[in-house]
């Protein structure tokens, strides 16, 4: 595919950063540090679109003939606009996906809306898969018998197409020092024609041992490959997730050291990791043997529909098909949320469960 504006370029280092110049245009780009690398994968994977769909579900009711094309592409704009402060990425491409699709020469208006509404579905589809990405390759407390290779090598299995990407590197001008990019050399500007070209490049290269500071770079132009390039990264080295033992969110395992609790807000007051600890009703796994029940029950539901369709190919008993295991994990995960919230006893969750597991 020809590469179009709006897209993204995104230098990968040594730290674990990404750092995305978002091209707007030919002359207008800004730049952000995404890190640590995964936290915009996980955040995605926590987005709530309950808002979206709402407006996405009333659109689909409407007739262009009724409506009016203007009015209907001004509302699909409303509904993108809806994540521009929820997401560090995930706006700016549905955005420009959202341009190019109504700029399409060739598609007709009936066909350009029906492409928009699909874009907000597809970007549904993709929070699921990458959900379920996260708890099976790196996921610190499913599937632990196998290495994150073994793991990482299940899902392709399972998935085939997540194989078949191909994502565009070039290679650019960058401000990098010991294998690190140096954003304090990043020049942010409004007007490209007040800018000093010969001495930004310059300072860029002073720092170099290279005759030319350049580095690889991934040029992105959809949510969905920026989402396979941050997953990627994450298995390459090795950043591991973990469920929130209080709100039972995802969040990212920055370092080795031992942590329970997310920095989110927990019901708009203190953090997660402010107050987790403290909270009479919420207990670590460790401590709590209800929690333990349901972990190895969580991971046995796990291998039966990973291992069997992965690995054992030959044998079918006990087999879960892929829709059988994501009705069960969608009953587990809130039945395990609602118990750490005190709304229901343990013997409760591990009761409803335990239901068709066998």
């Amino acid at each position: 595919m020809e590469l179009s504006y709006p897209f993204a370029r995104v230098f990968p280092d040594s730290t674990n950063l990404l750092n995305v110049f978002f091209c707007h245009d030919a002359e207008h780009s800004t730049f952000h540090q995404i890190g640590e690398i995964g936290t915009g994968i996980v955040d995605f994977c926590e987005l709530d679109f309950s808002e979206v769909q709402k407006k996405i579900q009333a659109l689909e009711t409407m007739a262009v003939a009724n409506a009016g094309f203007e009015d209907i592409k001004t509302r699909f704009w409303e509904a993108v606009d809806l994540l521009k402060d929820k997401h560090s990425y995930a706006h700016f491409f549905l955005n420009g996906e959202l341009l190019r699709n109504f700029n399409h020469p060739e598609r007709t208006e009936e066909e350009r809306i029906s492409y928009a509404a699909f874009l907000f579905h597809y970007s549904l589809n993709l929070q699921g898969h990458y959900r379920e990405a996260l708890e099976l390759c790196l996921n610190t407390e499913v599937l632990i018998e196998y290495a994150l290779s073994e793991r990482y090598v299940m899902f392709c299995n399972l998935h085939p197409d997540s194989t078949r990407y191909i994502l565009r590197s070039m290679y650019g001008i960058a401000p990098m020092a010991n294998g690190k990019f140096d954003a304090g050399k990043v020049i942010q500007f409004d007007d490209p024609g007040k800018v000093d070209t010969q001495k930004v490049l310059q300072d860029i290269h002073q720092d170099s041992e290279h005759a030319v500071s350049m580095w690889q770079y991934f040029a992105i132009q959809s949510l969905e490959e920026m989402l396979y390039l941050e997953l990627m990264e994450m298995i390459k080295r090795g950043i591991r997730v973990k469920r929130c033992a209080l709100c039972d969110r995802y969040f990212v395992l920055i370092d080795k050291r031992k942590r329970d609790y997310c920095d989110r807000l927990y019901k708009g007051k203190r953090t997660c990791k402010q107050i987790g600890a403290k909270q009479k009703f919420n207990k670590l796994v460790a401590d709590d043997t209800y929690l333990q029940e349901f972990q190895q029950i969580y991971n046995r539901m796990y291998s039966r529909y990973y291992r069997m369709d992965a690995w054992e190919n030959d044998r079918q008993t006990n087999k879960l098909t892929e829709e059988q295991f994501k009705a069960w994990t969608d009953m587990a995960s809130k039945a395990r949320k609602e118990y750490k919230a005190g709304e229901i006893s343990g013997q409760d969750m591990v009761t409803r469960i335990s239901e068709n597991v066998e």
